[in-house]
């Protein structure tokens, strides 16, 4: 589309020098706090904001005023990898949802700023190879075949099941178990030199809407380390295939990261008391906190949590605590999160399955999904003082 159209469309779709200027101010809002990169950004962050609005303006089809060193000599000594620019590319993407650009714009400029990659990596565009392909054997002949992946992602996939980091995302129907184990299986094959019969392109829309974080992601990487060593892969074959599976972070995560920053965004522009009145005032909280409570009664991964002569209470309180919380007149008086959950034992997974049980309950009343989305981003931010026990052990 864009050597269709000409590349200078994409400068003018995105408000010129003025519209950039703009997209990299609320980039580096972003970026600044972001804690994967930020380190990079911090020494001098208005001299680089500048030279990099500059140099984006130019790559979208703008005016040839660049003049600073090449990318390459800039970024050689950083110590920048594929993770740290999938991460300021992922910032990007937020900065433009948040500006309200169209999803189709967004992708063009990300295609369109994709081959800088390589410069500022400091490597050529098929380096890549190079993880694949060493001493004449590809990186599936180094992790040991395809019975040996499959044995791998088996060993993983047993883990994930388990572990309270990422169990909330693989519980599923077996027949979806064993179809989600295959079709990882196969996007390993391809990316380790294989037969490629997944297409990576479906990675993104699959995983858009489930709401995986770089916690979950790192969570699977570190399932992923262990279950190689257990199975004997070679190290160095195994530190390989982490490359490669860290140039798929973004498609994974960016969904989740998205669609929290919008919502982030209309909360501090707008305020939590309108997240309150769209979820239907007093009355509206009252039926999603019934409806809630009567998911939980019969979600056994969480009614073990509220069974008892205390029920009502227990419900009176995490009524007020969450009508507070969205921005609602509330009288919560109870104890502070972290004290009152300390005892319980209470881990990721069980938060997990609360928030869903939550979301559900917000959809059954008639809630909009960018209205369970807010809700979602406020209470996001009690989960750790809920497991700060958990955490802290």
């Amino acid at each position: 589309k864009n050597v269709e159209k000409g590349k200078d469309q994409l400068f003018k779709r995105m408000g010129g020098t003025d519209g950039i200027k703009s997209l990299m101010d609320a980039l580096y809002k972003i970026a600044l706090v972001d804690n994967r990169i930020k380190d990079h950004l911090l020494k001098d962050p208005e001299r680089i904001k500048l030279g990099q609005s500059v140099y984006v303006t130019e790559m979208l089809g703008g005016p040839k005023q660049y003049k600073g060193q090449e990318i390459a000599t800039i970024h050689k000594s950083l110590g920048i990898n594929d993770y740290h620019f999938d991460c300021f590319m992922g910032d990007l993407n937020r900065a433009m949802m948040g500006a309200g650009h169209p999803e189709s714009l967004i992708d063009e400029v990300l295609v369109a700023l994709e081959p800088v990659r390589a410069d500022v990596l400091g490597h050529s565009r098929d380096a890549m190879d190079g993880v694949v392909m060493k001493d004449g054997q590809c990186l599936l002949d180094r992790f040991g075949g395809d019975q040996n992946v499959e044995a791998v992602v088996e060993n993983m996939f047993d883990r994930c099941v388990e572990d309270p980091r990422v169990r909330f995302h693989f519980e599923r129907a077996k027949a979806k178990q064993r179809q989600i184990r295959r079709k990882f299986c196969n996007y390993l094959t391809g990316c380790f030199g294989g037969q490629v019969t997944y297409d990576i392109a479906e990675l993104r829309p699959a995983h858009y809407n489930g709401n995986i974080t770089d916690y979950h992601f790192d969570a699977m990487v570190d399932l992923f380390k262990t279950a190689c060593f257990h199975m004997g892969v070679e190290q160095v074959a195994m530190y390989d295939a982490v490359i490669l599976l860290n140039r798929s972070r973004a498609d994974i995560t960016t969904g989740c990261a998205v669609r929290m920053e919008l919502a982030k965004k209309k909360n501090q522009l707008e305020g939590a008391d309108q997240l309150f009145q769209r979820l239907g005032g007093l009355e509206g909280m009252m039926s999603v906190m019934d409806r809630q409570f009567e998911c939980i009664e019969r979600d056994k991964r969480l009614n073990m949590f509220f069974e008892g002569t205390k029920m009502n209470a227990i419900k009176r309180s995490v009524t007020d605590y969450l009508i507070m919380t969205l921005g609602g007149p509330s009288d919560y008086i109870g104890r502070p999160l972290a004290e009152a959950h300390a005892v319980l034992q209470i881990t990721d997974y069980h938060f997990d399955c609360f928030m869903q049980d939550l979301q559900r309950a917000m959809r059954d009343i008639g809630s909009d999904g960018e209205t369970v989305d807010e809700a979602t981003v406020v209470l996001e931010l009690t989960r750790k003082q809920v497991l700060k026990v958990h955490y802290g052990n």
